[in-house]
């Protein structure tokens, strides 16, 4: 569930291809799509239709492991995933425990898949920065007769496991990260002079890599900084959700930045 990348193998050169999957379910129906980059930029693009009912989290492992499979079909041998389901990205980075049976079994075929690879990493994104692939899911679930000619529309008749419930979480929009990084990005400043002071002193530990905010850790890897809605979720899921800690607030604490997250009040947060 973080940014941390889980390989198999130092990919080669020039050779990683990035593949960008998103899975949606509502009442009309049930979609993915896939975006398959190759390191020339050439863009493979995915519409498929999954006949049977799924949920939101199903729909997004079915996208997923769709993506992996036709990116073996096309020969690629070293892979970069971008995903905007934490949980996906948490299971595959052994943040998270597959505790669902159903979750379970997404979980070992994924691997299974992964394993075919010479290099694979996983890297969780936020959803404005998968828009082509939300689109193409969204378009899939619905009407899909009149794409493009470009576009691959297939159809899933059958789930890659058998269907059950799980935890699915949305991201907010603004937060306390946005002075920050709007700082880091274009050197925007409010226009009181003390806010103005307190945000490029709060920037000396932050950076800002392709859109996504950081914290400097001491002696310790990048991490993450996350909105409200997200560190609700990463407390509830490693104190007493999927990851099943039951721990106390500082344990929990020092669990989720293991994970390479971080947001302010951390703590205070844990304890409410």
């Amino acid at each position: 569930m973080s940014d941390r990348a889980t390989t198999l193998a130092p990919p080669e050169q020039g050779q990683v291809w990035s593949l960008f999957t998103d899975g949606v379910s509502s009442s009309e129906g049930s979609g993915v799509g896939l975006r398959l980059v190759n390191p020339e930029g050439h863009e493979f693009t995915y519409a498929i239709k999954l006949d049977f009912k799924s949920t939101k989290n199903e729909a997004e492992y079915e996208a997923f492991l769709e993506g992996l499979r036709i990116a073996k079909k096309l020969g690629v041998k070293h892979l970069e995933a971008r995903v905007d389901s934490m949980l996906i990205a948490g299971q595959i980075n052994g943040a998270y425990e597959a505790k669902n049976d159903i979750m379970a079994s997404y979980l070992t075929q994924a691997k299974d898949l992964i394993r075919q690879f010479s290099s694979f990493n996983i890297i969780h994104i936020k959803r404005n920065e998968n828009k082509s692939a939300d689109a193409l899911s969204k378009l899939a679930s619905t009407n899909f007769e009149h794409f493009a000619k470009d576009i691959r529309v297939e159809v899933l008749d059958h789930p890659f496991v058998p269907q059950s419930q799980v935890l699915v979480i949305q991201t907010g929009v603004e937060s306390w990260m946005s002075p920050i990084k709007a700082y880091l990005s274009s050197g925007a400043l409010p226009a009181a002079k003390a806010e103005t002071r307190k945000i490029k002193h709060k920037t000396l530990i932050y950076q800002l890599n392709d859109g996504v905010l950081y914290r400097r850790s001491f002696l310790g890897p990048l991490l993450r900084c996350v909105d409200a809605e997200d560190a609700n979720y990463l407390i509830r899921e490693i104190h007493e959700g999927i990851c099943g800690l039951h721990a106390g607030p500082r344990m929990t604490v020092a669990k989720i930045m293991n994970a390479g997250y971080y947001w302010p009040g951390m703590h205070l947060d844990a304890v409410q």
